[in-house]
């Protein structure tokens, strides 16, 4: 009888022995799939900015402002802190085609103040996204890290509503163009 509860308890431990050597040798592996998952993701949001310049060169400003809409890059990056670079770049970028689609209304002083609402968001995403990164190395079940990943999704979509308002003011503007002519 005393034989079967050693046996069980060794059993026990030999999972458990295998399954933490399994996670330490997975999460090397997992790393470099999550980190081009992420690069993915953000190469389809480029892909949309370089549409939109393609419709911005034939006037075609209408769906130049669907594209920019859908290039915004809203994920949360838990991986690849070099992303977060670009991703600010890529927003600026794209906030500056925005601004420059407000420019090209003449006659009329434009206040945006949906791009200086989009801007504030964008500016509140990196720095809790910076800071998310900081706790990567924490258990999934981190409180700071749960909070913050709940935050920025919570700003994703606050993000999301504010790009829609933005890009239906700049519609709105250009309709008053076209009723001006």
């Amino acid at each position: 009888m005393s034989t079967v509860i050693v046996a069980l308890a060794l059993l026990a431990v030999a999972l458990a022995l295998i399954a933490g050597l399994t996670v330490l040798l997975a999460r090397p592996l997992v790393v470099p799939a999550l980190t081009a998952l992420e690069r993915a993701r953000f190469q389809r949001r480029a892909d949309h900015v370089a549409r939109a310049d393609a419709q911005l060169r034939t006037r075609n400003v209408d769906a130049a402002l669907r594209e920019l809409e859908a290039a915004f890059c809203l994920f949360t990056v838990r991986v690849d802190a070099r992303l977060l670079e670009q991703i600010g770049r890529h927003h600026t970028g794209i906030l500056s085609r925005l601004l420059s689609v407000a420019d090209d209304v003449p006659h009329h002083r434009v206040r945006l103040l949906s791009l200086a609402k989009v801007d504030r968001l964008l500016e509140r995403r990196a720095e809790m996204q910076r800071a998310y990164l900081q706790l990567r190395g924490r258990p999934v079940r981190d409180t700071r890290r749960r909070q913050l990943g709940r935050e920025l999704r919570r700003n994703a979509r606050d993000t999301r509503a504010a790009v829609r308002e933005l890009v239906a003011d700049l519609e709105v503007i250009r309709g008053r163009r076209v009723a001006v002519q």
